[in-house]
Parts: structure tokens; C-alpha cells; sequence
């Protein structure tokens, strides 16, 4: 998946008023709680088949470090 559709498509999926970009703090998410942590966790299994825990979404900074999570190698630019 091409990196700017999956800020676009998770900006979308969050609802968010902002647009996420690598270097976003989802903490300093002004709408960012656990039922936006539950929505995270759902499309990151339905679009990579990964499983986030809690203590993973806990343990995230930013959108670069979930990015980092999911893998690398299956986002482009």
C-alpha cells in the first residue's frame, strides 16, 4: 500500500478532522481515545492480517512507529 493512501484511508476510517501524517502523535489526537484505538486495530487487521494488542497501541508514539509495526516493507511511496 502506497503510504499517502493509508494516511488518507486512516485518516478517514479515524474520522479525523486532521489529516494523519508520519510524524502525528496519535496521544495529541484531539478526537484520539480507545474506541479510536479499537478503530485502529480493526482496519490494521483487515487491510495487513496484523493483530495489534493493546499494549501495542499503548507502546505506539506516532503513525511512523505503527507504520514501522506493520511492516516496512509493505508500504511504498
Amino acid at each position: 500500500m502506497k503510504t499517502n493512501a493509508f494516511l488518507t484511508e486512516l485518516t478517514e476510517e479515524l474520522e479525523l478532522e486532521v489529516s494523519l501524517q508520519t510524524n502525528t502523535k496519535f496521544k495529541d489526537l484531539e478526537d484520539w481515545d480507545s474506541m479510536g484505538a479499537m478503530v485502529l486495530i480493526g482496519f490494521v487487521s483487515d487491510n495487513f492480517g496484523i493483530t495489534l494488542t493493546g499494549d501495542d497501541i499503548e507502546n505506539l508514539s506516532d503513525v511512523q512507529s505503527l507504520i514501522e509495526k506493520i511492516g516496512i516493507t509493505k508500504f511504498s511511496e
